[in-house]
C-alpha cells in the first residue's frame, strides 16, 4: 500500500502462528544543487581590417568575481586558440604586464593566463591578438574558460569565433 503523507508515527500489530515479512521503504527526491559560480567571462572579437596578408582577430576579454569574498584565489583565463591562429607575442607580452596578471603561459593551442585575484564585483578586461598563421576551412568556435586555481569546479565559459567564419 502506498501512503502519500509519510510525516509521523507508525507501529505495526500482526497476531498468529505463521512466519511474516514486513518491509517499509521511504522513496524521497532531494533535488541535485544547482551549480553555482562566483565567476563569468565574456568575449568579443575584433577583426584587425589593417592586416591583409593574415587575418587577425582582437579579443577583449572581461572576467567577474561576484562572489561573497572580496577577493578570488588566483584565477586561469585559459584560452584556447582558433584553429591555424597563434598569439601575436606583442599582444602575449602587453598581457603580462597588464593588472592582477601574475604570469602568462602558451602551449600548443592554449594561452593560460595566470591572474593573482579577482576582486570581487570589479571587472576585468584583458586584450589578446590572435593572428591566422594556417587558413583552415569551417573554421569552428574555441574556448575561453575561467576558473579558481584553487577549486577548479568554480569555473565559467564562452567561446569565440572569426566573425565571417560564424555566418
Amino acid at each position: 500500500e502506498t501512503m502519500q503523507g509519510v510525516s509521523g508515527r507508525y507501529s505495526l500489530e500482526v497476531k498468529g502462528t505463521a512466519c511474516v515479512s514486513v518491509q517499509i521503504s521511504v522513496h524521497y527526491n532531494i533535488p541535485s544543487p544547482t551549480d553555482v559560480t562566483t565567476l563569468s567571462v565574456e568575449v568579443k572579437s575584433e577583426v584587425d581590417a589593417t592586416s591583409e596578408s593574415r587575418r587577425k582577430l582582437t579579443l577583449t576579454i572581461k572576467s567577474l568575481y561576484s562572489g561573497k569574498e572580496n577577493t578570488t584565489n588566483m584565477v586561469i583565463l585559459d584560452i584556447k586558440m582558433l584553429s591555424g591562429f597563434v598569439p601575436n607575442a606583442v599582444s602575449l607580452k602587453m598581457l603580462e604586464g597588464a593588472p592582477l596578471v601574475d604570469r602568462v603561459e602558451q602551449t600548443e593551442d592554449h594561452v593560460l593566463v595566470y591572474l593573482q585575484e579577482l576582486p570581487k564585483d570589479m571587472p576585468m578586461n584583458y586584450s589578446l591578438t590572435v593572428i591566422e598563421e594556417l587558413r583552415v576551412e569551417n573554421l569552428k568556435p574555441a574556448m575561453i574558460k575561467i576558473y579558481d586555481y584553487y577549486q577548479p569546479s568554480d569555473q565559467a565559459e564562452t567561446e569565440y569565433i572569426y566573425p565571417s567564419a560564424a555566418a
